[in-house]
């Protein structure tokens, strides 16, 4: 049972693939009260906004379901070797449906339009501009652009910084091979396996890379997350930095690096240059449209909130028309192996959906923050060029 309307995806906890990563496996949601049917991809990824512990879920992406479907729908997995006709076999499995006898509700999300926004959340009501006090020196309103470096006065004006054939194979192909043995497309589960991989650590703490994000933010930065996975997230339009603690404050910064050639239809990471200028999602404006179930709502075996991922069903409209009224073009980043894109806290961007999905989208993602404004993590490290954040978290 779900409460929006014109349902075209579902998130079920699970990973129906772990195992059976060879066979072809088809989704199919039958809505209960008009037999409609819609076939889909059964995707294995990590919810939006978490990035620890052991969750993984099956997304389930259809044709949209018209006016007057829901709110009863069953969901139905197939192996075939070809997409099946969902709709032929709609009043089969309403048939197999009815003989199953009284059935929990299963406890997934699902996104569409929501019923009770109707488009009326502007990005104006979730966002708000952060104190300029104590701000990187190159966030400051007054800054003498004559002295800055090319990649300062990218990231200064754009909000990212591109660095073509930045990183040679000799780094690259150690941690390539040994990513090669992770037989799971989202990689490690773990969020801090640079912890564990030498190969790895020895890539987000490149001295030449660490030199240039520290000049960008303006102190030593800390590695504290990586996602490895080699397809995309699929994460909907967001800055990075209303998840952190307010005091980070803008010493934050994110680096995504391309193993290979970027194919255009793995899904690229999408961005809005100069979006890190506008106002910031606000934690506590973005959860007031949530009730209070969901605001109480944690994720899994981890305890990690979720409402970075429930509200994702009207934060995603309301930057998308704050994109449109503002007349701003998006870019994507089709980087070449060794590319690195630099991108800062509070850039909106996204993984976008893939044209074909599994194809391949190597990359390896890091997350920074200043060592002088992360008091939340007192343990760390010095390695090769730069600081790691310790945590003791098992590599799985």
């Amino acid at each position: 049972m779900t409460r929006v309307a014109h349902l075209e995806v579902v998130e079920v906890p699970g990973d129906i693939r772990a195992g059976r990563a060879e066979r072809k496996l088809h989704a199919l949601l039958v809505d209960e009260a008009t037999g409609l049917a819609r076939q889909g991809p059964l995707v294995s990824r990590t919810p939006d906004g978490l990035f620890e512990g052991d969750l993984r879920c099956d997304r389930v992406t259809v044709p949209a379901f018209p006016t007057g479907c829901g709110p009863v729908y069953w969901l139905f997995v197939a192996e075939a070797e070809e997409a099946p006709d969902a709709q032929a076999l709609a009043p089969a499995l309403l048939a197999l449906a009815g003989t199953l006898g009284d059935r929990p509700p299963l406890g997934a999300l699902c996104y569409g339009t929501p019923q009770d926004t109707s488009g009326g959340i502007r990005f104006s009501m979730l966002s708000d501009h952060p104190d300029p006090q104590g701000l990187p020196p190159l966030d400051q309103p007054v800054v003498d652009e004559a002295a800055l470096t090319p990649e300062q006065r990218q990231w200064r004006r754009e909000g990212v910084v591109l660095l073509k054939g930045f990183l040679g194979d000799d780094l690259l192909d150690p941690y390539i091979k040994r990513r090669e043995q992770v037989d799971r497309a989202l990689g490690w589960i773990t969020p801090t396996p640079y912890m564990q991989v030498e190969e790895l650590r020895r890539i987000c703490l490149h001295p030449p890379l660490m030199a240039i994000m520290n000049s960008l933010i303006g102190e030593e930065m800390m590695l504290h997350l990586n996602l490895t996975g080699w397809a995309s997230t699929e994460r909907n339009w967001h800055q990075d930095e209303y998840l952190s603690p307010p005091f980070v404050n803008g010493w934050y910064a994110a680096v995504w690096i391309a193993l290979d050639r970027i194919d255009p239809d793995s899904g690229p990471f999408e961005y809005v240059p100069g979006s890190h200028r506008w106002p910031l999602l606000q934690g506590e404006r973005v959860r007031q449209f949530m009730s209070a179930a969901e605001r109480d709502r944690v994720t899994g075996t981890t305890g990690s909130a979720s409402w970075p991922h429930l509200t994702q069903r009207y934060v995603t409209p309301a930057i998308e028309a704050e994109i449109a009224a503002q007349g701003v073009e998006t870019r994507r980043f089709l980087g070449e192996k060794g590319d690195v894109l630099i991108w800062h806290g509070r850039l909106m961007h996204r993984g976008s959906a893939p044209n074909r999905p599994g194809v391949e989208r190597r990359s390896l993602i890091g997350h920074y923050t200043g060592v002088n404004h992360r008091p939340d993590m007192p343990n760390r490290r010095f390695d090769h060029g730069g600081y790691y954040a310790v945590f003791d978290y098992p590599l799985k």
